[in-house]
This record gives structure tokens, sequence and C-alpha cells, in this order.
């Protein structure tokens, strides 16, 4: 799909639709008739962007699209929570974080995550106790400040079955903390968000993607060209530079890391890259082997960034975009950041948590 060319529905008869523009972040959500819906942001400035559902059948074929927020500015990242509803931010000054069913049945509504606003980014949850899940909130911002946000405990009471959902980001009452360092191994969770807007800008400035697994919170400095990793248990942290030169198996990460996306069953972090002339899609099995998924054609996609990754809910589709694929608008003949959305799948019919890849692609 590209957002100035119109696509017909597989299977026939289906409506055809134009894909928005400048794609950013996304999910995938399971549908109650078997199929799922790839929800999707648009980094448009100055209102014109939003979130948009692509909607597949059970069998893989797309049978409507829709747009699901509109009037907000640079929708970049965001997350999912435990209730299946997709977080969306926006990365301005001003930004906030709205929350979107993907299922269309309830208007989006600002978050308490977002504060008084910011460059905001992606978001990750904590859901090991699920009667309290916290939050946590990058910042793309040299001066930034990494957020966790914990719901009160009055919206997340058993006794009201509305409260454990939707309703647990729009409750009065939260906590928010943020990040800080303490040296090169420790770190801690304080109040005081000048302090934290200092660490961040000394020791990972311009956060993007986040994820949490099993305990660990990741998330990448795109500035640093850095993969952290924090033990929320423990209190400490490691990091790993994202730029390891040649991968096996050929291609290499040069640019920044943009998106952190974990495979279905958690056994790899997909990286996306924003620049340079080879943009692509990473892998990461626990903390070490890393490999390339794919890479953009030397080229083609100059100083263009992937976004979009998610997965299918059987893990064998991965969908990825391109931000910007050069297309000229039908109507004025300029050129436009025109967005194209890919599906792969596995040539061994395979979910994308194996080790050993190998690719087929269609654009959707």
């Amino acid at each position: 799909a590209r957002s100035t060319r119109s696509s017909r529905s597989n299977g026939g008869g289906g409506s055809e639709w134009r894909f928005h523009s400048m794609p950013d972040g996304a999910a995938v959500f399971p549908l109650d008739d078997g199929g799922y819906v790839y929800v999707s942001n648009s980094e448009m400035k100055e209102g014109l962007g939003g979130v948009y559902g692509v909607y597949f059948d059970k069998e893989g074929n797309i049978v409507d699209y829709q747009r699901l927020l509109s009037n907000t500015t640079r929708n970049c990242g965001g997350g999912k929570t435990p209730w299946e509803t997709w977080v969306s931010c926006e990365e301005y000054g001003k930004g906030q974080c709205v929350q979107v069913d993907p299922q269309g049945k309830r208007a989006p509504q600002i978050t308490d995550l977002g504060g008084d606003g910011g460059n905001y980014e992606a978001v990750a949850v904590d859901n090991r106790e699920p009667r309290r899940p916290i939050f946590y909130l990058t910042e793309d911002s040299a001066r930034g400040a990494l957020r966790k946000y914990t719901p009160p405990v009055a919206s997340l009471d058993l006794g009201n079955s509305s409260k454990l959902g939707w309703d647990t980001l729009h409750t009065n009452g939260g906590t928010t903390e943020f990040l800080a360092f303490l040296d090169d191994q420790r770190f801690v969770w304080i109040r005081d968000e000048e302090k934290a807007r200092s660490s961040q800008e000394d020791h990972y400035p311009n956060v993007e993607g986040i994820d949490f697994h099993d305990g660990q919170l990741y998330f990448v400095s795109k500035k640093r060209k850095m993969l952290y990793m924090l033990d929320l248990d423990e209190g400490t942290y490691r990091n790993s530079s994202t730029d390891d030169g040649l991968l096996p198996g050929g291609g290499h990460l040069m640019d920044q890391p943009d998106g952190l996306v974990r495979s279905n069953r958690g056994n790899h972090l997909y990286l996306t890259e924003d620049g340079g002339n080879t943009a692509g899609v990473y892998a990461i099995h626990g903390f070490g082997g890393r490999y390339a998924v794919f890479e953009a054609m030397r080229g083609r996609y100059d100083g263009d960034e992937t976004t979009g990754l998610a997965f299918s809910p059987d893990g064998k589709k991965m969908y990825a975009a391109f931000q910007d694929c050069g297309c000229a608008d039908s109507d004025s003949g300029l050129n436009v950041a025109c967005g194209c959305l890919f599906e792969f799948s596995r040539l061994d019919g395979k979910s994308f948590d194996g080790s050993t890849l190998g690719l087929k692609f269609h654009r959707v």
C-alpha cells in the first residue's frame, strides 16, 4: 500500500483505499471475528496526523481501512495496553498520548501519561501484576525525561471491571516518576523532573523505542546509538552499542536506532532504523546475537526510516513501512511524504520467533 495510490481490499468486492502519509509506530490487535487490525500512526504535522487501522479477515485478506484518530500532530510511536488498546503519542513540544480503541467502539481520549506535554515517543507496560500495570513513556529530546506512570489504586478495583481497562489511564491520582542514572551500573526513579532531564541529557539523550519483557526494560538512545537494559527489580542496568559493524549474514545497522518491537513469544527484539541509505529492520536474540532481517536497496530510500513494525497474531506475518517512498501526488504532481506498507513472511512458513529467517514479501 502507498499513501498516494489506491489499493483494493483482497478477495474482490472490497472498497478502494489510500494508505496514509508518514506512517510511524504501529501494532496489531486481534478482533472478535478471528481477524486482526494493523493500527498505524501518521506523523504528519500541524494537526494533520492521526491513527489509522488496516483490517484483515482471519485469512489475512484486507477487508477495511478506517481513520481512528484525527486532528493530532506528529503521532510518532506509542504502545499497546494490557486490555488491547493503542496509546498514540505526539512528538512535539506540547504533545500528548491518546488512547485509541482499535475496534472503534470508544472515542479516543487523552491519557494522564504525558502530564503537561512533551516530545513523546513510545510506551511500554510492566504487567506482571495485572491489578497494577506500570507504564513507561519515552521522550525524544536531548533533555527529555523517561517517565514511569503508576495508576491510582482506586482505578484498579476488581469490583469494577471497567476500571481494569480503558479508565485506568484516565483516572486522577496516578504517580509519575522519572529515570535517573546514579553511575555506570545503577539507576533510580525520582520525582525531581529537572534532575531526571539532566540525567537523560548526560547519559541517554533522545530516547526512542521502549520495550518491557520478563522484568527488564529496554530502550534506545538514537543520539548515542545505544541499547539500554534496566533490571527493574535490582535497580541496575547495562548497555550495548547498536552499531556493531557488519552483522552475520550481511547487513549493518549504521544509523539511528528507532522503534523497538518484541516478537509475539518474546524470543526476539526487533529494531527499526532512522536515516542512512539502507534503512532496515534488525533482530536481537536475548541481549546477544544480532542479524539483519531486511534492508532497503542502496539509493532507493536514502535518508528514510523504517517504521510500523508489527506481527500478525500467529507471528507468521511481519509488517513494516517506509515513511517516504518517493511518490508523486496524483493531483499536484509534487513529491510528497508517501508512506508504503509491506507484508513479510518466512519461506518456511514459520513464525518470526524462529532463529533462521528466509523472507518473501509483498506491498500491502
